[in-house]
């Protein structure tokens, strides 16, 4: 893959993220809560923006995309068709689950994620997954505009895809989610050794991001739904249940 993947920290804990084609000397951004780190990415990389793809409508995602849009106004603007209605302005394209983007030559397929919003997709780009708010490192999104039985479902389909994908998310909770997570499954060692090592990370100011599949299969619970031990220490027997006793420990309420 030709694209070069660069992260920007918007806002309070989001990430932004550029796509950059640098045989072309264009960039796509995803989720932008705010334009100006963006803006000043592009600068710094005399970059022009071609696309604008939001992975759900919620403002610390799109707050930024009427300022880009005015500066890029020849960039597209992409969102699912269920959440287009939402933005402060007008998308370009409406997306639904299995649509492709073309950048830089590079397909970018939507996977349609229905539950943080009713339009949240992910972006899969080669081994790259841009997760929105549905997958956090060693956690999962709320549940705002769905049930837990649809949030289930997306956290299934994820799983199937290839152990070697990067994950890229939202927000950066790595941290506080491999508290809950050791809260919830506390003899798992795999945990244990990640929430330390996110601890130093964090501390000298390293990066969190990207994930791995990989490791999220190992050390987040939402991706281990039908884990014995995780059953036994949440006493559920099924992976329903056990999603709405992680929810509960997560954010403190039963979805």
């Amino acid at each position: 893959m030709t694209i070069e993947i660069l992260t920007l920290k918007v806002l309070n804990d989001n990430y932004a993220y550029l796509l950059i084609d640098k045989t072309t000397d264009q960039a796509a951004v995803i989720d932008p809560g705010s334009a100006g780190p963006v803006i000043k990415a592009l600068n710094n990389k005399n970059l022009n923006l071609s696309h604008i793809l939001l992975t759900h409508h919620h403002y610390d995602h799109s707050g930024g995309v009427r300022e880009l849009k005015k500066l890029y106004p020849e960039s597209k603007i992409a969102i699912h068709e269920d959440d287009a209605a939402h933005l402060p302005t007008k998308c370009d394209h409406k997306l639904a689950d299995g649509d492709l983007i073309t950048f830089a030559n590079v397909a970018i397929k939507i996977i349609h994620l229905p539950c943080h919003t009713r339009g949240h997709v992910a972006f899969q780009v080669g081994e790259a997954l841009f997760t929105g708010d549905t997958l956090f490192n060693a956690g999962c999104g709320k549940f705002f505009e769905g049930t837990a039985t649809e949030m289930l479902s997306n956290l299934q389909r994820l799983k199937t895809l290839p152990n070697i994908t990067r994950i890229y998310c939202g927000h950066e909770y790595t941290v506080e989610n491999l508290e809950y997570a050791h809260q919830a499954d506390p003899d798992n060692p795999e945990i244990s050794n990640r929430l330390d090592a996110s601890r130093i990370a964090q501390a000298t100011n390293s990066p969190l991001v990207p994930s791995t599949l990989s490791l999220e299969l190992q050390t987040n619970p939402f991706l281990r739904l039908n884990d014995e031990q995780l059953q036994q220490q949440l006493k559920t027997d099924n992976e329903l249940d056990t999603l709405t006793s992680l929810y509960k420990i997560y954010y403190g309420t039963t979805p």
